[in-house]
């Protein structure tokens, strides 16, 4: 009876951690932040006009050298290309793009540019590199110390005010050493997953910003438009997955800071398919176990400083949910069973039915045209946190290369 008794005891305590994990990322962290927040005086907006043009005479603003790695780009490509030309930054500004092996017109398009601006230079890769591996080569060839690199996707299109704003927190904080656009999600529509995804994207715009505001560290830029002094550019490690958060996290690690700016705001085509949005994420979720092995130290434990607490909350957390879910399953099932209430079983046997019943439900209503917000929403949710389990597995297999096609946006 004893035994029986401990063996209760300790998945009531699985259970109950299980449970707070998930509530603590998904709910109590972003929360407290809010409550945070109501409690501050937030920076003003942009100024307007020549009010903007008077507080830019006499910045020191330093060289700016906007790195990006393509493969493939030729859909998105001239208006990405575009939206560079157009900015209004008042310092010095190149443009360093390499193609990474590419088999479309997108070397074609970057000749093209080239040839009519002296400021931008293509470098083309024949043999496929991965992003990182280019955005390190990229980086490596520039030689001003004082330099500013913004990395950048081809399928996010900038503002011409967005290089501006990415410098302009770091004129005044020495300590700053990555700065982190506004990303806005466009296109989301009912019959895909767009809008769950503008959903997520935009409460994690929101949770960064304040973390930056909080910490001194929001976890992680989006990757598809941020600035890092070159200064506080460290190569990323070969097979690397997620360069940005590494990128990011080496810099705090070196002492530097990190905010998101809301002014510099960049706009990229939401996915809508659920098959390429999983593969996506699987990608990611082995790159961010390859991060927090890396920077195990700065997230543990979590109550030494305010960048471990946040990068535990917002994201350790996240990444451990689907064994959470898991976890808490097991543990539910085992002490009803184990203490012979049924009516605990029956209710476990209906939260799981319900659960999978609903994102089996809007899988079938969606090939027929009917689109439920809140059955897409939980399909979402276990797409994604399967996404991450995969991911986790394939960590563990071993990641042999960081190669990516280009994901296909609306």
């Amino acid at each position: 009876m004893g035994y029986l008794c401990g063996v209760i005891i300790l998945l009531l305590a699985v259970l109950v951690l299980c449970g707070l994990g998930v509530l603590h990322t998904y709910l109590f962290y972003p929360w407290q932040m809010r409550i945070w927040a109501r409690t501050q005086v937030l920076p003003p907006g942009p100024p307007k006009g020549g009010e903007r043009m008077r507080s830019d005479e006499g910045m020191g603003w330093p060289p700016v050298y906007v790195l990006m790695a393509a493969h493939n780009e030729e859909a998105v490509l001239g208006e990405k290309l575009a939206t560079l030309v157009a900015q209004d930054y008042p310092g010095p500004l190149y443009f360093r793009i390499g193609s990474d092996c590419s088999s479309d017109a997108t070397n074609g398009i970057l000749e093209a540019q080239a040839a009519a601006d002296g400021r931008f230079a293509a470098t083309y890769f024949t043999v496929r590199q991965g992003k990182p591996a280019i955005i390190n080569q990229l980086a490596a060839a520039v030689i001003e110390a004082d330099a500013v690199f913004v990395l950048t996707d081809a399928s996010v299109m900038l503002r011409p005010e967005t290089v501006r704003q990415l410098v302009l927190p770091l004129l005044s904080d020495a300590r700053l050493g990555v700065v982190d656009a506004t990303m806005v999600q466009t296109g989301g529509r009912a019959e895909g997953i767009g809008l769950a995804e503008e959903k997520y994207i935009s409460g994690e715009v929101w949770l960064k910003r304040a973390e930056g505001l909080r910490w001194g560290a929001m976890m992680g830029p989006f990757g598809g438009c941020w600035a890092i002094r070159a200064a506080a550019f460290h190569p990323v490690p070969a097979n690397f997955l997620v360069d940005d958060f590494y990128l990011c996290l080496a810099a705090y690690e070196a002492g530097w800071r990190g905010r998101s700016s809301p002014d510099a705001i960049v706009y990229e085509a939401v996915g809508q398919s659920i098959a390429a949005e999983f593969r996506r994420k699987v990608r990611i979720s082995s790159g961010n176990w390859q991060n927090l092995v890396r920077f195990r130290t700065t997230w543990w434990p979590p109550g030494r400083s305010g960048v471990a607490y946040a990068f535990f909350s917002h994201k350790i957390l996240r990444w451990w949910t689907p064994f959470f879910l898991l976890g808490g399953a097991l543990a539910w099932a085992g002490l009803a069973f184990l203490s012979g209430n049924y009516w605990a079983l029956a209710l476990f046997v209906l939260v799981i039915s319900a659960t999978l019943g609903l994102a089996l439900t809007d899988l079938l209503l969606s090939r027929l045209g009917i689109h439920l917000a809140g059955a897409r929403a939980m399909r979402y949710f276990l797409a994604m946190n399967a996404a991450l389990l995969v991911g986790f597995l394939r960590f563990i297999n071993g990641i042999q290369s960081n190669v990516w096609q280009p994901s296909q946006r609306n």
